[in-house]
């Protein structure tokens, strides 16, 4: 199931009401187990200088669920500089902006930076069909910030929680439910929900989201008061070399 897929059900969930079990991300919520339609690539590389994005707009708009209301280059705290530049990612590495889609209920900015609703962060960060035994605090804000990783998808989400005990509190419970759900299958189509589950360190942690049927690496990194999740597409692009650096990169 793509993220793009995530994103879509995680609106549905939140017009509904939040945290459950289903199909690629538990507490996000989804009824069932069945893989969403996955809906055609469309992050493209930004236009012509792909390592600058946009400066952050005035607008503070965060979309409601199934808003197609152009969402605001910052949250809060949050804006471009609160990730990585690609030149400093290394090789490889670009902006990508995503357009949006009207039919998945999302609309894009036309920059790299998307400010994101806080509790679609709490829906996605672990896959439906997880359990969620350990609680999981919401940020109180979130933006979104699209790569390409040598022409694979790199979904970036910074979350500020404004509070390093509460930062803390999500890492450590989301580390938990993918570690309780490690090997579990949501259906013979789906395969294991959460495989490879690693410590990178004290403050980060790596592990794969549907490796049999739609592969994602993930990245979860603690940085004082905000977590970054990141999700790479395929099952190869992030190399361990990759990851020491993002973790590294990440720490503002």
């Amino acid at each position: 199931m793509t993220w793009e897929a995530v994103r879509r059900i995680a609106t549905v969930v939140l017009c509904a009401g939040f945290l459950t079990t289903g199909g690629c991300s538990a507490d996000r919520t989804r009824p069932s187990a069945e893989p969403a339609p996955q809906r055609a690539q469309t992050h493209t590389p930004a236009p012509s200088s792909p390592s600058t994005p946009r400066p952050p707009s005035p607008s503070t708009t965060v979309p409601t669920p199934g808003s197609t209301a152009e969402p605001a280059t910052s949250s809060g705290p949050l804006d471009a500089a609160s990730f990585p530049d690609p030149r400093r990612l290394g090789r490889g590495w670009r902006y990508a902006v995503d357009p949006g889609d009207p039919e998945e209920g999302y609309a894009g900015n036309g920059t790299p930076a998307l400010a994101r609703d806080p509790q679609e962060i709490v829906q996605t960060a672990v896959p439906f069909g997880c359990a969620r035994r350990a609680a999981m605090p919401a940020p109180a804000h979130a933006l979104e910030v699209d790569y390409t990783l040598h022409g694979r998808k790199v979904i970036a989400v910074r979350g500020s929680f404004g509070d390093p005990s509460a930062a803390a509190a999500f890492f450590a419970g989301r580390a938990d439910n993918l570690r309780a759900c490690t090997g579990r299958g949501g259906s013979a189509a789906i395969g294991p929900l959460v495989t490879a589950v690693r410590a990178r360190s004290e403050n980060a942690l790596s592990s794969r989201r549907t490796p049999r049927s739609d592969p994602w690496q993930e990245l979860c990194v603690l940085d004082r008061d905000s977590v970054v999740l990141v999700a790479a597409q395929g099952s190869h692009g992030l190399t361990d070399r990759t990851i020491n650096r993002l973790v590294r990169l990440l720490h503002s």
